[in-house]
């Protein structure tokens, strides 16, 4: 291990069998020093504890401080992921190691965007427009851009990205925002993938603007898919569009099959996820590529709202600190480091989204959030 020296601080993890370590973890002792350290080790077993190996490595290093570690039964750890993770974050806290997240320590809640992988700084909330007809993305588009939203998101398939257009083009006539304050996303329909160049030059038409901040290809699709991202990465060589990311690719050798592949690496993914589907897993995967993730149902799509909206754990939260269900919603989003675009034609409902800046979750009350960890989602595409 490389730079051991440096560390005074070493944390040991290894499943208990038979309440002894595996002999590769003996093997690591035996082969550094760990005079002046701190061992803390962390396990899990099937109901034989942890003293047997904590007394191991107290009697093996006269030199050493070894610290209780954390035991939890294998079995428990795995059906209970969110409550495992409450656990461990607890643990760490109580240690000194206090936790610290990686994707979203970079969204700045001061100017309410996140800078990408691309260099760029994006919204970290924002409008959908899915279902959204020509009209009601028109009008949606115009009163969020209103009501203070920066980002707007479309897509090909979505048949409004014209209205999309007309209601920035409004925005910007009346002097309410310029078209550099505007992050506009739009993505690329599967059947366009082999005309990728073209699909690219439509959509900048429909919208009537000169770039895309950030054009996605909307589903994963190996035989072309690689094809269609290198059409973008032109498109980006030739001042078309700023970012490039995915969606719907939730497996993670299926992200790596195109991360691996192409020169620009995805700035973001754009997956369903909300209270009952975190993708937990899937965020900390792409974080290694500077990978935003952003979530799309972030209030659980048409006909799920009100099921997370009644959700006990929601509902509490929302009246400790006078705020609706959704708005608790999107703040944990954003607070868990993954951009929202929560759709509406309804501007009143517009107008509540965005007023989620000024009350922030308590470390707690993101706890409990994340125990409603189901891994559940709402739709199956």
């Amino acid at each position: 291990m490389e730079n051991f020296d440096e560390y005074e601080t070493v944390f040991i993890g290894y499943p208990i069998w038979w309440g002894d370590m595996p002999m590769i973890v003996y093997n690591f002792l035996e082969q550094h020093n760990f005079d002046g350290k701190t061992i803390i080790p962390f396990n899990t077993h099937e109901g034989s504890g942890q003293a047997g190996t904590q007394n191991t490595l107290e009697n093996m290093f006269a030199n050493t401080i070894v610290e209780k570690g954390l035991a939890l039964r294998g079995a428990d750890a795995q059906k209970m992921e969110a409550d495992t993770q409450a656990k461990i974050d607890e643990w760490l806290e109580e240690l000194g190691f206090p936790k610290t997240e990686i994707e979203s320590s970079t969204f700045n809640f001061e100017t309410k965007t996140v800078k990408l992988n691309s260099g760029y700084e994006m919204p970290i909330l924002g409008l959908g427009t899915y279902a959204l007809s020509d009209e009601q993305a028109e009008n949606s588009t115009y009163w969020a851009l209103k009501a203070g939203f920066r980002l707007i998101d479309t897509a090909r398939i979505y048949g409004n990205e014209s209205g999309v257009g007309r209601g920035i083009k409004r925005a910007i006539d009346e002097g309410i925002v310029t078209r550099e304050e505007i992050f506009v996303t739009t993505k690329m329909w599967t059947s366009d993938y082999e005309n990728g160049e073209s699909a690219i030059q439509a959509s900048l038409d429909r919208l009537g603007l000169d770039y895309i901040d950030l054009m996605i290809l909307h589903h994963s699709q190996p035989q072309n898919d690689i094809t269609a991202y290198n059409s973008m990465e032109k498109a980006v060589k030739e001042g078309k569009i700023r970012s490039v990311g995915l969606s719907n690719y939730y497996d993670e050798d299926d992200f790596d099959r195109v991360a691996n592949a192409v020169e620009i690496k995805p700035a973001l993914l754009q997956n369903e996820t909300h209270p009952y589907h975190q993708s937990g897993k899937m965020k900390n995967h792409i974080a290694k590529y500077g990978t935003v993730l952003e979530s799309w149902y972030p209030l659980g799509g048409r006909g799920h709202t009100q099921t997370l909206f009644n959700d006990e754990t929601i509902a509490s939260i929302a009246s400790a600190h006078g705020k609706s269900s959704a708005q608790i919603i999107l703040r944990w989003h954003l607070q868990a480091g993954q951009i929202a675009i929560p759709g509406s034609s309804n501007e009143q409902h517009i107008i509540e989204n965005y007023d989620i800046f000024d009350f922030e979750l308590s470390q707690e009350e993101m706890n409990d959030i994340a125990k409603l960890e189901r891994n559940e989602r709402f739709s199956n595409y």
